[in-house]
C-alpha cells in the first residue's frame, strides 16, 4: 500500500489572531456606540423644550450679562473684562470699553447711568435713549439725601433721611404720573411696603417685604420671604413661591422682574424659567438666569453660555396689542399737551417716528404729555427722563382741567 503523506498545516502566529480580534472588537465598539448616539439623538429630539429656541450665537465672547433698567443691560467681554451695553433683545449699542457701568439717583424715582470710563477722569452719562456712554460728565449724588416713606403715624407720605422724619411730601414737590408707586414704611431693614397713588395716598396696604414698579396692571411683591404677583386691586395674580432675581440684576439686590408681553422671568429653587401672567410656565426652569426681555426675546445663561431666548409668538402678548404706535397718515397734531388713551395697556415710545424703531420707554395710560413737535401720524415728547415719538393715534386732547397741573409734572 502507498504511503499517502499529508502536509503540516502552516500555524498562524499568535499576533495575527490577536489583531483580528482587536479589529473586530473595535467594530464592535464602533457599532454599539452608533446605536447609543442614535437613541441618544432620538431621545433628545423628543425632548426638545416646546414654545421657545435658545440660540448662543454672538455670545461667544461674553462672559456675564445683567439688566441695567428696563431697556438696556451690560454685558462683559470675556478677553478684556470691559463693559458695554446692550438691548435687552441682545443687540449691542456701546463697545465694551469701560471699566464699570452703573445706575444711581440723585432723587427719588430719578436715576442716572453712569460709566467709570477710560475715556474720562470723571464718571460719563449714559444716554438711556441711545443707550450709549455720552461725554457729559456727572458730578452729582449717588443716593438721594432723602426718600418719601409712609408715615403710619401721620396717615402721609413723608419725606426720610438717615436722621428720621423730615416732613410732610406735597404733590407739587413730585412729579407722579397717574398709577401705583411701591413705597416703605421706614428706611430700615424691617420696613413695609405697599403702593401710593398720584394724590400720595395710601391705595394698596404696606404689608410686603419689598415691591416693585406696576407693570401691565401687575406688579412683583415679596412675602414670608418669596417673591409673588399682586394686581392693581392688591389681590394676589401668581402665588408666592419665586426667590430673586438678584443674580440677573446689575445692582445685585433682592428683586423680581416685572411682566411685559404677558411674560415674566422669575427664579425658583436656584433655576430661572419664564412663566405668564396666570403664572403658568412657558420656558422651563432649567437656565441659570434670565434677564428682563423685549419682544418675547429674553438674555439666559445656561450650560456655561450666554445666548438668546426666543418665545414663541403665540405665548407671549405681541407689542400690536400693546398700543404699538402704527403707521398712518394723519394729518399732525397741533403741539401742547395731550392724554395718552389706549385701551388700558400702555403706549411705546420710539427712538424715531417709525413704527419699527426701538421702544425707548412705555407710557401708562392715562399720562399726560407736553407734545412738543409732531409729523403726520407721530408726535415727539417727553416722559419721565426719556423722550421719543408716540402714535398721534393714541392720544387725545388733555382735559382742560389737567393741562395747569400738567405744566408743573411733565417736562417740556
Amino acid at each position: 500500500m502507498k504511503n499517502i503523506k499529508f502536509k503540516k498545516r502552516k500555524r498562524v502566529s499568535r499576533g495575527l489572531v490577536v489583531a483580528i480580534c482587536v479589529a473586530v472588537c473595535a467594530v464592535l465598539v464602533a457599532l454599539i456606540f452608533l446605536a447609543a448616539k442614535m437613541i441618544i439623538n432620538k431621545n433628545a429630539e423628543n425632548t426638545q423644550p416646546e414654545g421657545y429656541t435658545f440660540e448662543t450665537e454672538g455670545f461667544e465672547n461674553i462672559s456675564s450679562v445683567t439688566c441695567l433698567n428696563e431697556t438696556m443691560a451690560i454685558f462683559t467681554d470675556a478677553a478684556t473684562g470691559k463693559v458695554g451695553i446692550m438691548t435687552l433683545g441682545g443687540k449691542i449699542t456701546e463697545k465694551a470699553e469701560h471699566n464699570s457701568i452703573t445706575v444711581c439717583s440723585d432723587s427719588w424715582r430719578n436715576y442716572r447711568y453712569i460709566a467709570d470710563s477710560p475715556r474720562s477722569e470723571y464718571l460719563l452719562l449714559v444716554d438711556p435713549e441711545t443707550k450709549t456712554v455720552t461725554t457729559r460728565q456727572y458730578h452729582g449724588l449717588k443716593t438721594p439725601e432723602r426718600i418719601p416713606c409712609w408715615s403710619e403715624v401721620g396717615k402721609h407720605l413723608a419725606w426720610t433721611d438717615e436722621k428720621g422724619y423730615a416732613g410732610e411730601v406735597k404733590t407739587k414737590e413730585v412729579s407722579l404720573e397717574p398709577g401705583f408707586y411701591p413705597v416703605a414704611t421706614s428706611l430700615g431693614e424691617d420696613a413695609k411696603y405697599g403702593y401710593v397713588g398720584r394724590t400720595l395716598r395710601l391705595e394698596i396696604a404696606a404689608v410686603y417685604e419689598n415691591a416693585r414698579d406696576f407693570s401691565e396692571d401687575m406688579a412683583a411683591v415679596r412675602k414670608d420671604g418669596k417673591w409673588g404677583y399682586i394686581n392693581n386691586l392688591g389681590v394676589t395674580a401668581v402665588p408666592f413661591e419665586f426667590d430673586s432675581c438678584a443674580f440677573a440684576d446689575a445692582v445685585g439686590g433682592d428683586i423680581a422682574f416685572g411682566f411685559r408681553n404677558g411674560l415674566a422671568p422669575v427664579c425658583k429653587g436656584g433655576k430661572f424659567g419664564i412663566i405668564n401672567s396666570d403664572g403658568e410656565t412657558v420656558v422651563d426652569f432649567t437656565f441659570d438666569s434670565i434677564l428682563q426681555g423685549e419682544g418675547g426675546k429674553y438674555i439666559a445663561f445656561s450650560g456655561g453660555e450666554w445666548g438668546i431666548i426666543t418665545v414663541d409668538k403665540e405665548l407671549f402678548v405681541p407689542e400690536t396689542t400693546l398700543a404699538t404706535s402704527p403707521v398712518n397718515n394723519e394729518p399732525a397734531l397741533a403741539r401742547g399737551y395731550y392724554m395718552v388713551k389706549t385701551s388700558g395697556s400702555v403706549l411705546n415710545m420710539r427712538a424715531e417716528a417709525d413704527s419699527t424703531s426701538d421702544v425707548v420707554a412705555k407710557i401708562p395710560n392715562g399720562t399726560i404729555l407736553n407734545v412738543t413737535k409732531t409729523v403726520p401720524g407721530w408726535s415727539y415728547a417727553k416722559y419721565n427722563s426719556f423722550s421719543g415719538w408716540v402714535s398721534s393715534s393714541f392720544l387725545v386732547e388733555a382735559p382742560a382741567e389737567t393741562t395747569s397741573a400738567a405744566s408743573t409734572t411733565v417736562a417740556a
